[in-house]
């Protein structure tokens, strides 16, 4: 009885507890506002009691920018005629807070956005399968590896064509929560090898506000790019993507993800000099807004065009080269991760095949020369059983062939008694 007591004590203060730390602030913000908004949401992650809670009045937010706002932790979305909350106190989304002395206040924030990727979230990935018209057959032998161990609702596959009217695939749909079908529709100047990739790639990232195409648009925090070109080694491919991004925590979790960009270097047998050091396009990228105008900056130097473009990805690896001083504050958001190897078209000599399907760390893997080695060498194993299996038919005629002569021999004289008789 004295236990039962204490623990019902300990509930009550532990709830008192939390209605003395909790507090309550308001703020508003209209869809051109959405990246301020996001910078007070980070600073208020990063310093308020964790029990505290920010109210947004939406003044315009589009439905992307709401959909991400219902993934963050601790913000309630509310609309712009709500009645105003009790003992709450208002701040405008242009500032931030900070902390003295255990006080929390609130400053204007300069316009440096530095807690952007400190929002604490609900992740919600999107597998984007870029592709053309003559890679169709590719994505439909592409699944012989399962993506995962059980269905997660915070993932989607996506497949997106260049053209208009894409085919859709009979593709599982075990570990997907949903899978849509996109267009980029690129005019004819917008096409072509590297202008056609890159144009493609800008059109997931541009600002929400624009365009359709926009993963941010439809209230994705992340997303993987896997070519056709992209083959899984491994099963359980995707659930190790995932760990990419919650890093041992529960899926369900609020997490904050400080990186940009996750994915391999340079592994081919073809020298690139310093490009070796970029980070390959098939990778995992967080969607933050401080990283999609990083990228805006870099598509005016480095337009996506065929006569500009080098890669959309080697592009941002030659602007950070041009400024230096830019790139000391954010190369360490592009990171090196064993997930995937790229290989490109060059493929990986033997060493590195052999290092690649020798690490478990490893699940997908870039370039065609690998899998054209794995190819070949199963090839040769289907000749060998090939050959054994026609020394075996020979033999087993062989055998047959001996066994009935000697049974002709003697029945010989047996069989022309019968043809006699029945003459």
């Amino acid at each position: 009885m004295l236990t039962l007591l204490f623990f019902y004590l300990l509930i009550i203060h532990r709830i008192f507890l939390i209605k003395t730390t909790e507090l309550k602030f308001e703020t508003s913000s209209t869809a051109s506002q959405f990246i301020d908004l996001e910078n007070l949401i980070g600073s208020f992650h990063t310093y308020a009691p964790v029990y505290s809670r920010l109210f947004v009045r939406n003044l315009g937010l589009t439905n992307g920018q709401q959909k991400l706002l219902k993934r963050y932790e601790n913000i309630q979305i509310i609309p712009p005629k709500y009645m105003p909350i009790k003992d709450i106190r208002k701040i405008n989304v242009y500032h931030e807070f900070i902390l003295i002395n255990n006080t929390l206040y609130d400053r204007y924030n300069q316009k440096k956005y530095l807690f952007l990727n400190l929002i604490r979230k609900k992740f919600y990935l999107a597998v984007v399968i870029p592709f053309i018209e003559t890679q169709i057959n590719r994505l439909e032998t592409n699944q012989i590896y399962s993506p995962c161990h059980n269905h997660s609702n915070s993932i989607d596959l996506i497949f997106y064509s260049n053209r208009k009217h894409i085919k859709q695939f009979n593709y599982s749909n075990q570990c997907y929560a949903n899978i849509h079908y996109i267009s980029a529709d690129l005019s004819k100047e917008e096409e072509g090898y590297l202008a056609g990739s890159a144009n493609m790639w800008k059109y997931l990232f541009i600002n929400e506000q624009f365009t359709s195409l926009s993963l941010r648009a439809r209230g994705y925090t992340h997303f993987f790019l896997m070519e056709p070109d992209t083959r899984p080694i491994r099963s359980y491919w995707l659930d190790a993507i995932v760990e990419q991004i919650t890093n041992g925590h529960n899926r369900e979790s609020y997490l904050s993800t400080k990186w940009w960009m996750l994915g391999s270097i340079y592994r081919g047998t073809v020298p690139i000099e310093n490009n070796f050091l970029h980070v390959n396009g098939n990778a995992l990228y967080h969607l933050s807004y401080d990283f999609i105008q990083f990228l805006e900056n870099v598509s005016i130097e480095y337009p996506y065009n065929a006569i500009t473009t080098n890669g959309y990805d080697l592009d941002i690896f030659v602007y950070l080269f041009k400024h230096i001083d830019q790139a000391k504050n954010v190369w360490h958001k592009f990171r090196f991760t064993d997930l995937i190897q790229n290989c490109w078209h060059s493929g990986c000599n033997d060493t590195t095949v052999e290092f690649i399907y020798n690490n478990p760390n490893t699940y997908l893997v870039h370039g065609y020369k690998i899998e054209e080695k794995k190819k070949q060498e199963s090839l040769s194993k289907k000749s060998y059983y090939f050959i054994l299996l026609g020394v075996f038919l020979v033999i087993i005629r062989w055998f047959r062939y001996c066994c009935w002569r000697v049974y002709f021999k003697r029945n010989y004289a047996d069989i022309w008694k019968r043809r006699f008789l029945f003459r």
